[in-house]
C-alpha cells in the first residue's frame, strides 16, 4: 500500500493511505463533499481524564506507563464539524458528549471482559449514523491482560486494531473508499483500514504518536477486501 504525502495523494488515488502531523481542522475544512466513504474515530471526550496511570497507582499488579493527558480533552468536544460532512461515521466515546450529537438507536459496545468491581468502565461506547440497533463486540482489554497486541503500549487511550476491524467489517459500513479518522492516535483505525483494501487519511496533532501510527501502518499487511470476513451480528436493541 502506497504512503502519501499529502491528502491530496490520497484523495486522488494516486496514493492509499497518509498521516498528517498537526490540528485536524485544516484536515477535515480541506476535503471535498463526497471526498471520503466514512468517518472512523476516537475523539477527546472532553472529561479532563488523567493519563498519568503509574503514579496514581496502577501498577499494583502490573508495570504501566505514565502518558501526557489526551490533547484536547479538558474541554467539551464539539462534532459538529465532523457531522457536517453528512457521511457514515463512528465516534468512539459519544455517550460523552451525547448532547451534541443527534438521536441515534445505532450505538457500538465494545465489552473489555473486565470483572464489574474494576474501578475503571468495562465497556465502552461509540455513536453511529449508520448502524442499525446496538452492537457488541467481546475483546479483552485490561492492563497487561489483553487478547492481542500484547506488549504494544502506545497510547494512554489506545484501543485494538481488532475493533476497528470490526467496525469497518460491519455489514452497515462502505465496503470501499477513504476512512477519515482525524484523531488517529497510534494508528489502530489506519492499520485495520489498510489491511481491509480501503485508503485512509489520518491526523494527529502529535508528532511522536503520528510517528508510531505510520510504522504501525507500514507494517500493515493488506488482504483483499472481499476476503476479509464479515461478522456475524448479534442484535441487543433495534433493527437486525
Amino acid at each position: 500500500m502506497k504512503e502519501g504525502q499529502s491528502i491530496a495523494d490520497v484523495l486522488s488515488g494516486a496514493a492509499d493511505w497518509v498521516v498528517i502531523t498537526g490540528d485536524n481542522a485544516g484536515v477535515v475544512a480541506s476535503i471535498p463533499a463526497g471526498g471520503v466513504a466514512a468517518i472512523v474515530c476516537d475523539p477527546p471526550y472532553g472529561i479532563a481524564h488523567k493519563c498519568d496511570f503509574a503514579k496514581r497507582g496502577r501498577d499494583n499488579l502490573a508495570p504501566c506507563n505514565n502518558y501526557a493527558d489526551v490533547h484536547g480533552d479538558d474541554e467539551p468536544y464539539d462534532p459538529a464539524p465532523l457531522l457536517a460532512m453528512n457521511v457514515p461515521t463512528v465516534l468512539w466515546g459519544g455517550n460523552h458528549f451525547a448532547d451534541r450529537l443527534p438521536a441515534s438507536g445505532g450505538w457500538l459496545v465494545w465489552d473489555k471482559e473486565r470483572p464489574d468491581t474494576l474501578d475503571q468502565a468495562t465497556c465502552e461506547l461509540a455513536w453511529t449514523n449508520v448502524v442499525k440497533g446496538v452492537r457488541r463486540f467481546r475483546h479483552l482489554w485490561n492492563g497487561m491482560m489483553r487478547a492481542s497486541e500484547h506488549g504494544e503500549n502506545y497510547h494512554p487511550t489506545q484501543k485494538p486494531v481488532a475493533l476497528m476491524r470490526w467496525v469497518l467489517g460491519l455489514q452497515w459500513m462502505p465496503r470501499e473508499g477513504v476512512i477519515l479518522d482525524p484523531y488517529c492516535g497510534s494508528g489502530p483505525v489506519g492499520v485495520a483500514a489498510v489491511a481491509m483494501g480501503y485508503r485512509y487519511i489520518g491526523c494527529e496533532v502529535k508528532d511522536s504518536y503520528a510517528d508510531i501510527a505510520r510504522r504501525r501502518i507500514r507494517e500493515a499487511t493488506p488482504t483483499l477486501f472481499a476476503e476479509v470476513a464479515r461478522p456475524q451480528q448479534l442484535t441487543l436493541g433495534g433493527e437486525a
